[in-house]
């Protein structure tokens, strides 16, 4: 069966036959075969090699999505297919259902992104292939799962890049939610309410690591959201947990899962992060352990200079408020910022305050996100833990 077909300019095509899943519109010399929005095209190089198939979309600048070497049919036996391997992975993984059960071009299942909440299941979709696939994932999904309920959660700003619109809907069953257990610290996760897709599983292990500096602490989780930092330090033996975030959504639902977990040395502040710290330091506060996970500052190459400037004013702010040989506990998942440049920013801001830092552990997203190691964009997340002197 012959395809459309993307043939790449010379020198082009090293990146792909590596591994990359994404062709830049700037990558392409000729186009052959009339390809819609969506449709599979073979990609090739400039010497007519072939190098895999991709999702193809002439309307913005990654022009195919590749998700294969050898042809398949993406219908329904192929979506249970690859849904079926990262499934299996993430069973040798966790004990409990809960996780990023498939992550796009990592999962060889470009743009698209299922959380689990045991038979829940969140969904988001970044390309405009996969939404035009949508109703084979869904068969998909209940033909290996029989879910009680799947909820879309549409709401990214990249649909946009692909033409399509931010949605949130109930695709099956009904608004529920269910209660995930960390190893002793109980939340309880509202998938069709939560940020993003309801709950961020990548700070999993990372959240487990925190506990080993909570013992007698007093703590200041920064963009705290839903508590997963705040609750796992508070229920490790913190002397008092002050967890801050500017949603009044995710601070709600922090104090309820405080109260689910029987904690009494939690208090939550609905602020915004960079003032409250302003007035906590002209009050003179102080903390040993400070825990900062803001939103990504930037969401592409171009403002990645005014990204870094707020990142390091960020901390600047922070080590006005750590104790001597207090703790750091940081993170970044601005893809665009890396982990030396954003280590870099945070040594930036100790020196100019007059702090000397030891970098204790570094570490990523948890293996529910695994990383494509020809794909350096499937790598986002970093966390670090420092000891400030």
């Amino acid at each position: 069966m012959k395809h459309a077909a993307v043939r790449l300019k010379p020198k082009e095509d090293g990146r792909i036959a590596a591994g990359h899943c994404w062709v830049f519109s700037n990558e392409i010399a000729e186009v052959t075969g009339d390809p819609q929005v969506g449709d599979v095209v073979e990609v090739k190089s400039s010497r007519e090699k072939s190098l895999g198939f991709g999702f193809y979309n002439p309307n913005t600048l990654i022009s195919v999505r590749m998700f294969t070497k050898e042809f398949r049919e993406p219908d329904k036996t192929f979506f249970v297919d690859r849904i079926k391997d990262a499934l299996g992975i993430r069973d040798r993984l966790f004990n409990v259902p809960y996780y990023r059960l498939v992550y796009g071009e990592s999962d060889f299942l470009p743009g698209l992104i299922i959380d689990r909440f045991n038979g829940l299941f969140s969904i988001q979709i970044s390309s405009a292939a996969m939404e035009k696939r949508m109703p084979f994932i869904l068969d998909a999904l209940h033909g290996l799962f029989s879910p009680a309920a799947i909820y879309e959660r549409n709401e990214s700003p990249t649909r946009e890049l692909e033409g399509l619109p931010q949605t949130r809907s109930i695709l099956h069953g009904v608004e529920q939610t269910a209660d995930y257990d960390e190893e002793g610290v109980v939340f309880r996760i509202n998938p069709f309410r939560g940020q993003k897709t309801g709950f961020y599983f990548d700070q999993r292990l990372n959240r487990i690591f925190s506990r080993r500096f909570a013992q007698g602490a007093r703590v200041l989780d920064l963009f705290s959201n839903e508590g997963g930092f705040a609750l796992n330090l508070a229920h490790h033996g913190a002397e008092s947990v002050l967890a801050v975030d500017s949603s009044q959504q995710a601070t709600l639902a922090l104090r309820i899962n405080s109260e689910l977990n029987g904690l009494k040395n939690v208090s939550v502040e609905t602020a915004d992060v960079n003032e409250f710290m302003s007035g906590v330091a002209s009050s003179g506060g102080t903390f040993d352990v400070v825990v900062c996970d803001p939103p990504s500052f930037t969401h592409n190459r171009k403002s990645v200079t005014a990204a870094k400037v707020a990142y390091r004013r960020l901390h600047e702010k922070i080590f006005g408020l750590l104790v001597k040989n207090g703790t750091l506990l940081t993170s970044s998942c601005s893809h665009h910022v890396y982990r030396e440049t954003f280590e870099e920013i945070v040594n930036d801001a100790a020196l100019r305050c007059g702090r000397t830092l030891q970098l204790l552990h570094r570490a990523g997203a948890a293996p529910d996100h695994p990383v494509l190691p020809s794909m350096p964009e499937t790598e986002y997340l970093k966390f670090d833990a420092y000891e400030v002197r």
